[in-house]
């Protein structure tokens, strides 16, 4: 199944007819019903896309109260860093059709689809705005004053480059664990083998027993997903459901929350791996 995101949810794509006749008098002084602006009808003026994204749709407004032939809105993509040329692929233009009396049903928001792939095979940042440039009508501009979004931008997920070892900082029953280093053993595509999880002293510490040190180290695998969400496989079969996070792979830090079974007291543990120098 494809993966889509959708920017702008349904119901607040009704904004561009409810509020049309308000802002064409406020900020044009003319009666023309055909003059107007366009502008992204989205919430904020960028995203960063997910390592499974193969389509992403850019809402774009045309704030015009009559188009009787219709227009087309070009735009244009700027690289800012990276090189989005291997992974993009999209149009240049977006056409309103005709509406000679007004909206009569004609929709007055269309969407850029830009399309992805091999967002996951990257080893660089990418980072392109996509700009509206121009309408092919006279009196309908881009964007109409300072709040008006005509850019926007997309960045891809950093790159997943998983460290050969990460310090582990440890809390659990409202302390700090002990922490710990621990190495990662790649034995899979984004899948790691841990020898110890909560670390090997863990068991001692929750119990005040230092006999404990060493005992029990909670082992495990972490799979690191396409959306960079984490599930940490258990190996230790006092503990089977082992735990889920998300992967920073900006930072290279790994935040996981850990189920257990070695104790009869319900609780989790939370695990904040960052990489060792």
């Amino acid at each position: 199944m494809k993966k889509i995101i959708k920017l702008l949810p349904i119901l607040l794509l009704v904004f561009a007819f409810s509020c049309g006749d308000d802002d064409f008098s406020e900020n044009f002084t003319t009666d023309d019903p055909t003059t107007g602006w366009v502008e992204f009808a989205t919430p904020n003026a960028g995203t960063t896309i997910s390592a499974a994204t193969e389509t992403l749709s850019l809402p774009v407004s045309l704030r015009v109260p009559v188009y009787k032939d219709g227009l087309n809105v070009s735009y244009t993509i700027q690289a800012v860093e990276g090189d989005y040329t291997s992974i993009l692929t999209t149009d240049d233009t977006l056409t309103f059709t005709p509406d000679p009396s007004g909206a009569n049903g004609n929709t007055r928001v269309k969407s850029i689809d830009l399309h992805f792939e091999n967002v996951a095979d990257l080893t660089d940042l990418v980072v392109f705005d996509v700009v509206l440039t121009a309408v092919d009508v006279n009196g309908v501009t881009i964007g109409v004053d300072d709040e008006s979004i005509t850019t926007y931008r997309v960045s891809t997920p950093c790159p997943i480059v998983i460290a050969d070892s990460y310090n582990v900082d440890v809390s659990a029953l409202g302390g700090a664990a002990p922490s710990h280093t621990v190495d990662f053993t790649l034995v899979g595509p984004n899948q790691y083998s841990l020898a110890s999880t909560w670390g090997p002293n863990f068991v001692g510490w929750a119990t005040g027993d230092d006999s404990f040190n060493g005992q029990y180290p909670y082992p495990g695998f972490i799979i690191v997903n396409d959306d960079l969400t984490v599930d940490l496989i258990s190996d230790d079969p006092l503990s089977p459901d082992g735990g889920t996070g998300t992967y920073d792979s900006c930072n290279d830090v790994f935040i996981i929350s850990l189920t257990q079974g070695v104790f009869t007291t319900d609780f989790t543990v939370d695990l904040v791996m960052t990489a060792a120098e």
